[in-house]
């Protein structure tokens, strides 16, 4: 049984929807008070922007290595600036470059994790032609 297998245009609409959502919620206006579990929005942009690299290295980038690494961190660290100027412009809302430092540590996991996918993938792949 053959898994679904996605293609680079279907990562790249994927990147493009996420990106969206990163940006819908950062127009939200902020409660003013502050959150309940300290640093919970540290691990929100970790997550947010490691998923956002991940679909950006599996929409742009068939093999993996380091400079395709750099890339890929540059640009989605770029966007969470991006973000963070924007997020100062709404009510009740600040800019943090601790969030930007969150941002670039989950950018780095996703691309590990699209880098390890990739590995992984290519050694089964090498597996069922030489058998």
């Amino acid at each position: 049984m053959q898994v679904l297998r996605l293609k680079r245009l279907h990562y790249a609409v994927g990147f493009f929807l996420w990106l969206a959502v990163i940006f819908w919620s950062a127009s939200q206006p902020g409660s003013g008070e502050s959150q309940a579990i300290s640093g919970l929005d540290k691990i929100q942009h970790f997550v947010a922007y490691g998923v956002l690299a991940f679909l950006l290295a599996k929409a742009i980038y068939r093999y993996y290595g380091w400079s395709s690494m750099v890339v890929i961190v540059l640009a989605v660290v770029l966007i969470g600036v991006c973000d963070e100027l924007y997020q100062a412009t709404i009510v009740n809302r600040t800019s943090s470059l601790f969030d930007v430092v969150a941002d670039g540590v989950g950018a780095v996991a996703g691309f590990i994790l699209a880098w390890v996918i990739q590995i992984t993938t290519r050694g089964k792949q090498s597996e069922s032609i030489t058998r």
